[in-house]
């Protein structure tokens, strides 16, 4: 298994591309045993119903978000093993920056970022790339007056890939029926005019 280890040790540490790693997923059987290995005690991590390799070729290596989960199991694998590696920040780096872009109303996922949020010529300067991905932004998720004040994380309702339109908010107010206080936040569907809704409470 030295070579296996060494293909996780080389994602890791950042000398082994995405693409490949997965790719070594899909063809190597050696690597599929050792990640599938039953003698791992995951017990107390994210892993403890599944598989290390299972985990790993559920993920999405086309976006940020699925890259940073390999990344982990990966590193959580040969940690567990004994073996020490100088781990690469590059996934984590892209992570946050792709996060860091988005307004604080809005709480995407990074396969939805990268689909329809971020240019796709990548010759655009820093600056550039951040002022299409503001107006991306703005062209994607709108709203009639202002956007929502979330009391809780951001829950803007996508749907079919398309924002739903924000029309405003109520405040909920302590009653028989709400015991707590609270926001109702009112979303609209452009293409079929449904409204739907999104509570949140203090």
């Amino acid at each position: 298994m030295t070579g296996e280890i060494q293909i996780l040790k080389d994602f890791v540490e950042g000398r082994l591309s995405d693409n490949d790693f997965e790719q070594q997923l899909y063809t190597n059987k050696g690597l599929e045993k050792l990640l599938s290995d039953p003698a791992m005690d995951w017990q107390g991590t994210y892993l403890q119903n599944t598989t290390a390799f299972l985990y790993l070729i559920e993920q999405d290596y086309k976006n940020s978000e699925g890259r940073l989960n390999a990344h982990g199991t990966a590193k959580l694998f040969l940690d567990k093993t004994g073996i020490k590696v100088t781990e690469s920040a590059k996934h984590y780096d892209d992570y946050e920056w792709l996060l860091g872009t988005s307004p604080k109303y809005v709480d995407a996922d990074a396969g939805f970022i990268e689909k329809y949020i971020l240019p796709k010529d990548k010759t655009l300067s820093k600056s550039d790339r951040k002022q299409y991905i503001k107006q991306r932004y703005i062209e994607l998720f709108r709203y009639q007056v202002k956007p929502p004040r979330w009391i809780q994380n951001p829950n803007w309702p996508v749907k079919n890939d398309q924002p739903l339109y924000f029309l405003g908010q109520v405040e909920i107010k302590s009653s028989d029926l709400f015991r707590e206080k609270g926001n109702v936040y009112l979303f609209i569907d452009p293409e079929t005019g449904i409204i739907e809704t999104v509570k949140q409470f203090y």
